[in-house]
């Protein structure tokens, strides 16, 4: 193989958005498009030090990280053709204020799914091999164990996910759901490309991070308006539905490690932080309990049943009129629950004397939740055995199965529950020692700066807590 010529830096922010940047009229190669950040290696460079040096160069931020590697292609200009690396990355800085290179480069954008057709302004040539680049990476999600391609076909940069998903419908658990000739499933990934472009989602191959070994695909897709399963669903769901489906399939080795779940979550996050979609469905054979627990966990609630084309009960093939059972996500509903946990634990701690204040922390106290985050609580008690040694005062909280207990420093103690709807409450049992204000201690600072909204207070240990840690007035 070549030597690298080149490299291009795939900046990327916490909104999972690409920074470009676009070239000077006057340049003499590929002049006025918008480019990534990068550039060609030096004498005696490695390809990771040219990274650095162009970004900071071009942007004046410092990498802070290289994710992975997302592409390795050759390119020809004027009869030379040059081998290209390039890289995930985040960086170091004011991502507000990049510095572009003066005479080089004469304006910036951040670049989400929605922005792709930049990269094809004054770009003579017709070629959407960089815009392609940028749309896998802005499109593609990590969770804690997987990487989640969006599935295209060969673009002359990626090489496409035809053989993955081939191998994917002949692996037999998913052989036993979907009946589909390895040709057929290679077939699919024009459409399923297509499917990105023309509704800004679509669905994801998943990778294992650790091994890169394939374990399934997921994601959402947009069931066409009309047809009799959308109208079926739609009398379920109601009008605010707009066709977004959430879905998923493993791999039998994948199975069984929560892995769907983590899928799932992408894809509902996905919904409603990209996409702002007002609800989401998922949908499954009534024999498939398997999926069903997966939607129940991911806080999904049950809308009702409709009947399709798939696997029934003690029958040993396809069925026309099989029955499916419909779940929903809508972020009111999700809102509303919520709430009604709040409201809950505030009257169940005014009735006990020995607790001396609750507060809400994390995402929702702090009005930045996703429909898939936990609500996260902080009881302090003085009497913190009473509540480690008996879960009976869980069902206050809806609790249907605890999840996890962990302990966190030398005071706190969480104990994170499921409720019947799938929403996860992590309850954070304390004492009063964990409010200490002289000093504050390290970890309740973090938790308390992350967010705070404080729910029930008599003596005022939350709000001294809240002033000490800089932050504003208790909310009481």
């Amino acid at each position: 193989m070549r030597a690298v010529d080149c490299v291009g830096a795939l900046i990327q922010d916490a909104e999972h958005r690409v920074y470009l940047q676009r070239r000077t009229a006057d340049r003499r190669l590929l002049p006025g498009i918008w480019d990534i950040v990068g550039g060609h290696l030096e004498a005696g460079e490695t390809p990771e030090q040219a990274l650095a040096r162009e970004v900071e160069e071009e942007t004046g931020w410092k990498v802070r990280d290289i994710v992975r590697t997302v592409a390795d292609w050759e390119w020809e200009w004027e009869g030379r053709v040059r081998r290209e690396v390039d890289y995930l990355v985040t960086v170091d800085g004011d991502l507000t204020r990049p510095r572009l290179e003066a005479g080089k480069h004469d304006a910036s954008a951040w670049a989400g799914p929605g922005d792709l057709d930049l990269l094809m302004e004054n770009r003579t040539d017709g070629d959407r091999r960089l815009r392609d680049l940028v749309a896998h990476v802005v499109r593609t999600r990590f969770t804690d164990r997987l990487r989640l391609e969006p599935i295209t076909g060969p673009n002359g940069v990626l090489p496409g996910h035809g053989p993955d998903l081939m191998r994917l419908y002949a692996d037999p658990w998913v052989a036993r759901w979907y009946d589909m000739t390895p040709a057929q499933a290679a077939d699919q990934v024009p459409a399923l490309q297509a499917g990105w472009d023309r509704d800004g989602a679509g669905k994801w191959i998943a990778y294992d991070r650790s091994t890169d070994e394939l374990a399934g695909r997921g994601g959402l897709s947009r069931i066409a308006a009309g047809t009799p399963v959308a109208e079926s669903i739609a009398a379920l769901a109601g009008s605010h539905w707009t066709g977004l489906e959430l879905g998923w399939a493993l791999t039998e080795s994948a199975r069984g490690r929560g892995l769907a779940t983590e899928i799932g979550r992408a894809g509902l996050d996905y919904a409603f932080t990209t996409l702002n979609a007002t609800s989401v469905i998922a949908f499954t054979e009534q024999v498939n309990t398997a999926s069903q627990s997966v939607m129940k966990r991911l806080g999904m609630q049950y809308a009702g049943q409709i009947h399709a084309e798939g696997w029934a009960a003690d029958t040993p093939d396809v069925q026309p009129n099989a029955p499916f059972a419909v779940y929903v996500m809508n972020p009111a509903v999700r809102a509303q629950e919520v709430d009604e946990v709040v409201d809950n634990a505030v009257r169940w701690a005014e009735d006990r004397p020995d607790l001396r204040g609750l507060a809400m922390v994390g995402s929702w106290a702090r009005g930045a939740a996703r429909m898939t985050s936990d609500v996260d609580l902080v009881v302090l008690t003085d009497s913190p055995r009473t509540y480690l040694e008996n879960d009976d005062w869980l069902a206050t909280f809806g609790a249907v199965a605890v999840v996890r207990r962990q302990q966190w420093g030398p005071h706190l103690t969480e104990i994170r529950i499921q409720r019947a709807s799938g929403l996860e409450v992590e309850i954070g049992i304390t004492a009063t020692a964990w409010a200490a204000t002289e000093p504050v201690d390290p970890g309740t600072r973090r938790v308390v700066t992350d967010g705070v909204r404080v729910l029930h207070d008599p003596e005022q240990f939350l709000a001294a807590l809240v002033r000490a840690c800089g932050g504003p007035e208790a909310d009481i």
